[in-house]
């Protein structure tokens, strides 16, 4: 099933993520964002986050008179040298819309093809997303989360990888971090 939007974060770390993103044919090694503390930052008017483990919980007031919040958790992947590769991100647009998680990866991708995470060796096909559409920079993979995968996810605080196809058609392998999902989440439900 087809999600038809993006979570407003997501996009801007991949405008602000397009010069790294293009830098280079196949994506440099990655490592999930190191653990965080729980701690709370104001971004701008209106616009909060706090992180829980490797995750973090955002959310922005709404801009229309009478808008409610929107909130995302999300994970940023990054190279070595801390420039941002790949970023997950899970919410809803409206609190009566399913859940969904959305992924933005290098453009250097083969179509084709689905995006996959897997949570440990033996989660041979994990989570799969379908790819929605290419931007400069980035291309964009999403699907529905459905409360059986936020439950398993919650319960397992370790790391996880993104597995994808790259343009000569090779898997191509992103590490993530689980750590701090439950926890993030339990934050956005409330």
């Amino acid at each position: 099933m087809s999600v038809r939007f993006f979570f407003p974060a997501c996009l801007l770390i991949a405008g602000l993520a397009a010069p790294a993103l293009a830098e280079t044919a196949n994506p440099p090694a990655a490592a999930a964002k190191p653990e965080k503390h729980e701690r709370t930052e104001s971004h701008a008017a209106g616009v909060t986050s706090k992180g829980y483990g490797s995750w973090s919980l955002r959310c922005e007031a709404g801009h229309a008179e009478g808008a409610g919040r929107t909130c995302e958790i999300s994970e940023t992947i990054e190279t070595e040298s801390a420039k941002p590769v790949a970023k997950i991100s899970i919410g809803r647009r409206n609190p009566s819309d399913p859940l969904s998680i959305v992924i933005i990866l290098p453009t250097n991708v083969s179509f084709p093809s689905t995006v996959h995470i897997r949570t440990d060796k033996d989660d041979k096909w994990g989570l799969e997303l379908e790819w929605q559409r290419c931007i400069p920079g980035a291309c964009i993979a999403t699907a529905e989360m459905s409360r059986a995968t936020v439950a398993h996810w919650s319960n397992i605080g370790s790391d996880g990888e993104i597995v994808f196809r790259d343009a000569a058609g090779d898997e191509v392998s992103l590490p993530m971090s689980l750590r701090g999902f439950g926890d993030a989440y339990n934050a956005f439900s409330k």
